[in-house]
């Protein structure tokens, strides 16, 4: 605890913001407009669109009174021709009456007064009803039950009615450091706040309109390791199995304690380790014995940056805060399928304030509102605001599942049927390798020869570069454009190529200090003995997407298989 106090004064002090930065903040100037429409349809289905107003440091703006127009890529589309906010006096109005007629990807179009153009997410029209359809969440936030500003409640009405999120889930801390003594947060969430959790979660859910999943962070301290999410498919049921309870206070033994909750109960459960390379709170996949059954997604990107490799490596969004990245082997996400473990990647925020979709604290450092500290209190969410930590725009999962219920929504963390984003991107990705799409029969191919890699991107601004990453290396690389004012024709890249290399697979070097030591309850574990090796034969496919306005995606991987 001592630590992360040290730690949290030299990070303030060396971020000090100057009173003309703050001054500079309380300004309110027009800057922003956000669409929000399915990213999933069937021709001529009827849709209505969430627009936002929003400032320089994307605080909604209610007394923005300009008036936008409406175009879409779709010729035939039906649309209102213009949204006038000065008939509204609101940040946030609702445009109904849109319809799409022509398959494809399609957008709509709003342009201002001055001709500057805000575009829409992507829009793929099916001529029929899709098999899946494209839903988006961020689930890990904080609220006043650990060390957040702000309640659950006003946290699920902002994903909900600002954001237009799908998917939306609360995950405070079962203990705590520094901001709250470890063992008081922990009689906190047994002696009543996990179950206040429960009854605000069930609350907001509303099955094919808006889905809230439940679950905790289990949290150890600093310098003590990673941090995990637990997350539960039904709410009544879940317990908390704590950080500092002897049975689960290690990583094994809170696996091994969820495996055994859900064959003892037949309710699902699922772990999601997330900021693994931040060096406060690392996650050692090398030194671990990892579950990939009940742990079979990592966060791979926050407003902590991305975890996906160091960056030395030619990681775009290193971890900058805290203590930044580490720097030895084991806790990235690529490190993670080197030694074998399949696991797929989803986004959050893990942001400490009331804004699923939509966090702030990598803007310019600014004061709250005096409204937003006297509804919100003082919590990371908000004292972050003032310092520069480094973040970055938090990341939202988009999941493909059969229907907005708990159920698909869950089934698609399970198989894998996922990936990431930053925000407020909700960039359409579809990657597969031989027709197997990611999450599809496991997300396995078996291949005796050439396999071909397949991929559609529609971003929400211009693509810079498609990336398809095989065995952790760039394999095949597609060059966009990095400017941002390109037209609509450079938001979209697809294509295919074909491998005919033998599969290899990776194997991880034990020799290596991180992927060394022995297997214990007592401490960090796992790794084999010395000198030998451990991997897996199946190549590892992903995809990374990079646009001209710094939102990116990461998407798989697809595991190939050798063929007997």
């Amino acid at each position: 605890m001592l630590t992360k106090a040290v730690e949290s004064v030299k990070v303030f002090a060396e971020n000090n913001p100057s009173l003309r930065d703050l001054a500079r903040g309380r300004r309110r100037r027009f800057d922003d407009v956000e669409c929000v429409l399915p990213s999933r349809v069937a021709a001529a289905e009827s849709l209505s669109a969430t627009v936002s107003v929003w400032d320089e440091y994307l605080r909604l703006l209610p007394d923005y009174d300009g008036t936008l127009a409406v175009d879409s890529t779709d010729p035939e589309a039906a649309h209102p021709e213009e949204i006038d906010f000065g008939l509204t006096d609101e940040a946030v109005t609702e445009l109904s009456g849109v319809a799409f007629e022509t398959p494809g990807v399609q957008y709509l179009t709003l342009t201002d007064e001055s001709g500057r153009r805000f575009t829409s997410n992507p829009v793929q029209v099916f001529d029929s009803e899709p098999d899946r359809r494209l839903y988006w969440g961020d689930i890990h936030l904080h609220s006043q039950f650990s060390d957040g500003a702000g309640s659950m409640s006003k946290g699920f009405r902002f994903g909900r009615d600002v954001m237009d999120l799908d998917v939306a889930a609360y995950t405070d801390h079962d203990t705590m450091g520094f901001f709250i003594p470890p063992k008081l947060q922990r009689r906190r969430m047994h002696g009543g706040y996990f179950e206040d959790m429960k009854t605000v979660t069930n609350h907001f859910h509303d099955p094919g309109e808006f889905v809230t999943l439940f679950g905790y962070e289990w949290t150890k301290q600093p310098n003590m390791g990673g941090h995990v999410n637990v997350y539960f498919e039904g709410v009544e049921e879940a317990e908390l199995f704590d950080s500092l309870d002897t049975d689960t206070n290690r990583y094994e033994k809170l696996f091994r304690r969820l495996q055994a909750w859900r064959e003892e109960t037949g309710n699902e459960v699922l772990a999601i380790p997330h900021h693994p390379a931040e060096a406060m709170y690392p996650f050692d996949f090398s030194n671990v014995d990892y579950d990939d059954d009940i742990a079979p997604l990592v966060e791979v990107y926050s407003q902590w940056g991305s975890s996906e490799m160091p960056a030395d490596e030619g990681n775009p969004k290193p971890v900058r805060m805290g203590q930044g990245e580490m720097g030895t082997p084991g806790h990235y996400v690529q490190d993670a399928h080197e030694l074998g473990y399949r696991v797929g990647m989803m986004g959050s925020s893990d942001f400490h304030a009331p804004r699923p979709g939509r966090s702030h604290i990598h803007l310019p450092p600014h004061l709250p509102s005096l409204s937003d500290i006297w509804e919100d209190g003082i919590g990371w969410g908000h004292i972050w605001r003032i310092w520069d930590e480094g973040s970055y725009p938090g990341g939202l999962t988009g999941f493909y599942a059969e229907d907005l219920s708990r159920e698909s929504v869950f089934e698609s963390l399970r198989s894998r049927r996922v990936y990431a984003t930053s925000q407020p991107h909700r960039i359409l990705v579809e990657f597969a390798v031989d027709g197997t799409q990611v999450g599809e029969a496991d997300s396995a191919v078996v291949a005796d020869g050439e396999r071909t890699v397949e991929w559609l991107v529609a971003g929400t601004a211009p693509i810079e570069r498609v990336t398809v990453v095989k065995n952790n290396a760039d394999w095949h690389v597609v060059g966009g454009t990095a400017d941002e004012s390109a037209d609509l024709d450079a938001y979209t890249e697809a294509g295919e190529v074909t491998d005919d290399e033998p599969v290899t697979g990776m194997f991880w070097d034990a020799d290596r200090t991180s992927g060394s030591g022995p297997t214990s309850d007592s401490g960090p574990t796992g790794g084999d003995a010395p000198g030998e090796e451990r991997g897996s034969d199946a190549d590892v496919y992903y995809l990374r997407v990079e646009q001209a306005d710094d939102g990116m995606a990461w998407a798989g991987p697809v595991w190939v298989e050798p063929g007997a």
